[in-house]
């Protein structure tokens, strides 16, 4: 879906340049109607715009734009709102990638306005982000499409109710630090069996890659590779008894529990 759009992104960065990256590889809309906006630090905004081939943006130019994305981290959206304030008017879709900040919150701020939270996570650097949106109570199947088109060009995209995101940030928000600690711990016990550190890394590491790749390339779930990987009485089922037996699952669940609470913590 191609946007004849003008968009202002508030904020310049590593998340707002990965949207901006996306969405311009991506041809949903042309480079010079995407403008970075970041008048705290403009020479951040100027090396991005330099960077994605967009418009180093100036505070005026957001009232010409049809959608604006706040890119900015969560404590900064009350100084941003003061400083872009008069040009944040109803009439515009935001889009908010801001973590605990509720739709509530964001139309009571912009007086009702059509807003969409969005909880992306890290991969959306490179356009394999698992991403999940939730509409404001102004905002519907036009504004779901887009979103959709927005951050299709960056990975999945889904939609969800708000009081799913809490468990959302748990599982996706914060997965690819858990898979990153899988993949460490991997590599230290390779070391520890005998390996050179570099290749018991890059063996860790490609492993966590291929398995990924497979999953979705053969179109099935985790539980179905792990079941064909492993053989009855082999090293693979040796491996995951001593797991369970540790209290594998317990320890994820344990994790995300934690990583829910906080985000709950935060949204309040």
């Amino acid at each position: 879906m191609y946007l004849n759009k003008k968009i202002a992104f508030i904020g310049s960065g590593f998340m707002a340049g990965a949207m901006i990256s996306g969405i311009v590889r991506g041809g949903v809309c042309d480079a010079g109607n995407v403008y970075v906006i970041n008048e705290a630090f403009p020479e951040s905004a100027e090396e991005a715009a330099e960077k994605y081939g967009v418009v180093h943006g100036k505070p005026s130019d957001i009232a010409m734009c049809d959608i604006v994305v706040f890119g900015v981290k969560p404590q900064i959206f009350p100084e941003a709102v003061e400083m872009y304030g008069k040009y944040l008017t109803p009439d515009k879709l935001y889009l908010s990638i801001m973590a605990g900040i509720s739709t509530e919150k964001l139309e009571s701020v912009l007086d009702g306005a059509r807003v969409v939270r969005l909880m992306p996570n890290m991969p959306l650097s490179v356009g394999v982000s698992a991403t999940v949106y939730v509409l404001g109570r102004a905002s519907g199947e036009t504004e779901a499409e887009i979103t959709e088109a927005v951050f299709a060009p960056l990975g999945v995209i889904k939609r969800v109710d708000e009081d799913e995101i809490s468990a959302v940030t748990a599982l996706s928000g914060s997965g690819p630090a858990y898979f990153c600690r899988m993949a460490e711990a991997m590599a230290e016990a390779g070391v520890k069996l005998g390996l050179d550190p570099t290749l018991a890394s890059e063996l860790a590491v490609q492993t966590l890659i291929g398995t990924a790749e497979t999953v979705k390339k053969l179109g099935i779930t985790p539980a179905e590779l792990r079941v064909r990987v492993t053989s009855k009485k082999g090293t693979t089922e040796a491996a995951l008894n001593s797991m369970t037996e540790n209290g594998f699952e317990g320890v994820i669940e344990s994790a995300m529990n934690a990583a829910k609470t906080r985000s709950d913590e935060l949204g309040s």
